[in-house]
């Protein structure tokens, strides 16, 4: 029979030999079975975070139910029960869910997704539904620049027939020596076509920045790579 609650007494006898010095005031507390929190992903279950899909994609909601105390398990997976939960949308226009976790991707734009079972509903994930692009380009293609000068590049996406594509999500970001040579962009590290973004230099040598599509598919996380090189002033 599963052992929902142990007090500290009876683990004090069993360990008698062990240890003298039981403090009869402590208590464990085992794990309980009813739900205490629920996760929600596209991806790692459990974490919630942004998700980010291509209009006409398809995707299904990995939900996860846990339990409280210690340790806590999982006592409900979507992966294996689907319809033990149920599934919310908050802008269904955008994108539905239906009784499985399927999400099929209508129009362009951001919802809220949840999902709840037992009375108790996930923190929301936040999914954005971008136009379907196939590359990114930036302007210039390299960067020579001097230490202490502000510098500039623009971030444009475009579809398979070459025309530009605007609200693709980007996060932008430079290689391991960034920190030591430029600043992050003013604009932000999360940034959405079309985009000028700006960085100033702080000391000689040479990175990569670099801008990455943010999507669920591999296919769709594309990049642009701008090689900047810093002199001396």
């Amino acid at each position: 029979m599963p052992i929902a609650r142990l007090s500290f007494q009876a683990l004090c006898g069993a360990v008698l030999l062990l240890s003298s010095a039981c403090d009869p005031l402590l208590d464990f507390t085992g794990p309980g079975d009813e739900v205490a929190t629920v996760g929600i992903t596209l991806g790692f279950p459990g974490f919630t975070s942004g998700a980010f899909l291509t209009l006409g994609d398809r995707d299904t909601v990995r939900a996860q139910a846990y339990t409280d105390g210690w340790p806590s398990h999982t006592k409900y997976d979507s992966s294996s029960e689907p319809r033990r939960f149920q599934y919310l949308s908050s802008n269904p226009g955008v994108a539905s869910v239906d009784l499985d976790g399927v999400v099929t991707t209508l129009s362009i734009g951001t919802t809220k997704l949840a999902a709840s079972v037992d009375g108790v509903t996930s923190p929301v994930l936040s999914l954005n539904i971008s136009p379907p692009a196939s590359a990114l380009i930036a302007e210039p293609t390299t960067i020579t620049t001097r230490v202490g000068d502000t510098f500039a590049v623009s971030i444009d996406a475009l579809n398979r027939d070459g025309q530009y594509v605007p609200d693709i999500v980007v996060i932008v970001g430079l290689d391991t020596t960034y920190w030591a040579l430029t600043s992050m962009p003013f604009e932000g590290n999360w940034v959405r076509t079309p985009v000028v973004l700006h960085f100033q230099a702080k000391a000689v040598g040479r990175l990569q920045l670099i801008a990455t599509v943010q999507n669920e598919r591999d296919s769709s996380r594309f990049q642009v790579i701008v090689p900047v090189e810093i002199r001396a002033p």
